[in-house]
C-alpha cells in the first residue's frame, strides 16, 4: 500500500501532462489517466457506486483475513486487501471530493490497453495466489472414496 502511494505521487507528478512516455523503446510505456469508472471502465458515471463497492470488498477482506489458516490464502489476501486499500484511499481522499474520486492509474502495457497502478498488480497477484492456495488446498484435503479397506 505504501509501495502504490509513492508511485501514485511520483507520477503524478513526473508523468502530469506529458501524454504517453515510452519506455524500453516503446515496448512499455507510461501514462497518467485517473479512473472513475472501476476496472475496464465498466461503471462509467457511477463513482460513488464504485467507491462504495470497493469499500465493501475490503471491508470483506478484513473480515476474511481474521480467519485465514493456511500461509498461501494469508498471502492471497493481503495482496488483495492491500490493492484495494490503495485505490478505495485514492477514490475516498482524491478529487473532486469523498467517494467521488479517480484512482491514479501510469501503467500502461501496450498501446492499447487499459492503465493500472501498483494497487492492481497487487490485486492480480492475489487472484492469482488464491487459486493457487484453491488449488493447494484440493490437493492436501483427501478425496472421498480413496481410503480402501482392502484388508
Amino acid at each position: 500500500m505504501v509501495l502504490d502511494a509513492v508511485t501514485k505521487a511520483i507520477a503524478s507528478q513526473a508523468l502530469a501532462g506529458k501524454g504517453t512516455v515510452d519506455v524500453l523503446g516503446g515496448v512499455f510505456h507510461l501514462e497518467l489517466y485517473r479512473n472513475f469508472a472501476g476496472p475496464g471502465n465498466i461503471l462509467s458515471g457511477q463513482p460513488r457506486l464504485v467507491s462504495v463497492l470497493g469499500l465493501i470488498a475490503v471491508a470483506l477482506l478484513a473480515g476474511y483475513a481474521w480467519v485465514v489458516r493456511t500461509t498461501s490464502y494469508a498471502v492471497a489476501v493481503a495482496l488483495l486487501l492491500g490493492g484495494g486499500l490503495g485505490n478505495v484511499l485514492d477514490r475516498l481522499l482524491g478529487a473532486p471530493g469523498p467517494l467521488r474520486g479517480g484512482v491514479i492509474d501510469w501503467i500502461k502495457p501496450t498501446l492499447t490497453s487499459g492503465s493500472l497502478n501498483i494497487a492492481d498488480l497487487s490485486i492480480n497477484a492475489g487472484v492469482l495466489a488464491m487459486l493457487i492456495a484453491l488449488t493447494l488446498e484440493s490437493y492436501r484435503r483427501p478425496r472421498a472414496g480413496t481410503d480402501l479397506d482392502v484388508g
